[in-house]
């Protein structure tokens, strides 16, 4: 009988490690459009776009906000080092509704080619924990 195979997961943010286990499925947003995982995969390495990360551990979906970064696929081990991750539980709505509009506000006034930038990752980081937020609660 064949022993059940299992993905090695972790998700990585500059805030540090958000995710370490084993599961069973992985689908994660890239710039080529959105892949599954499972174990067998062939050897990856993608770049990450923004959306939603969806890791099946077996019982229940998990979910992450995810901007940026790279993925890497290897013997079974999935490794996210992303530039922007949280689980979606610790998604504050009223908080990322508030940074929306700053930003949205902000990105009106003049500014310099690094303060947009900033500005604009802080907003397209706000509707994304805002889309996320919206779509676990109708789960």
């Amino acid at each position: 009988m064949d022993a059940i195979r299992s993905l090695a997961i972790e998700i990585l943010s500059p805030e540090g490690l958000i995710y370490k286990d084993s599961a069973a499925e992985i689908v994660i947003p890239t710039v080529e459009g959105e892949i599954g995982v499972l174990p067998g995969h062939i050897p990856l390495i993608a770049e990450i776009s923004e959306g939603e990360i969806i890791v099946n551990p077996g019982a229940g979906a998990l979910s992450f906000a995810v901007i940026g970064g790279f993925l890497e696929v290897l013997n079974d081990k999935v490794s996210v080092l992303a530039d922007y991750a949280v689980r979606s539980e610790e998604i504050e709505s009223l908080k990322a509704e508030e940074a929306r509009k700053r930003a949205e506000a902000l990105l009106k006034e003049k500014h310099g080619r690094r303060e947009f930038a900033y500005l604009e990752r802080d907003l397209k980081k706000s509707i994304m924990e805002l889309k996320i937020s919206r779509s676990r609660r109708k789960r």
